[in-house]
């Protein structure tokens, strides 16, 4: 398991125009990532979430799971609560997260990053936080190195 560690975190600095708050949610966050081993194989799309959990001495969590793998179903929830709900109904309340980000990959691989939503009718009370560009590299070379080490 490999396990990638933010260098720039600690220089971290806030832009004029950047939002405090979202300067002070990121302060409190681990500085590591990991992709969860629920994440599956398959050459398709995938969905996407970083969950942060509530103490920083842990690990974020990358899961990015196509829809045939957690069973996705077209009713009127999205692909990423259906995501939300397939994780936690495995864990129940034995983790706990802060804060979650949503992102997609794509059939040909490069990845697309949601921004947030206002209501994104978490079962589970987490709060939604945009990436910040140096997390989406990480996430992009976390994904990118866990798959070619698994495919030779």
């Amino acid at each position: 398991m490999e396990t990638f560690m933010i260098q720039s975190h600690q220089n971290f600095r806030p832009k004029d125009n950047e939002n405090l708050t979202n300067h002070s949610q990121i302060l409190s966050l681990s500085k590591l990532f990991d992709c969860s081993f629920h994440n599956c194989l398959c050459q398709r799309s995938k969905i996407g979430l970083i969950l942060y959990p509530k103490d920083s001495q842990m690990k974020n969590i990358i899961l990015l799971i196509c829809e045939q793998c957690y069973n996705y179903k077209s009713d009127n929830h999205t692909q990423h609560i259906q995501l939300e709900e397939w994780y936690f109904n495995i864990y129940k309340d034995s983790k706990t997260f802060q804060f979650k980000s949503r992102f997609l990959q794509n059939d040909d691989g490069s990845f697309s990053f949601n921004s947030t939503l206002l209501d994104t009718n978490s079962s589970f009370d987490i709060k939604e936080r945009n990436l910040e560009e140096w997390e989406k590299e990480i996430i992009e070379q976390s994904i990118m190195k866990k798959s070619k080490r698994i495919r030779t």
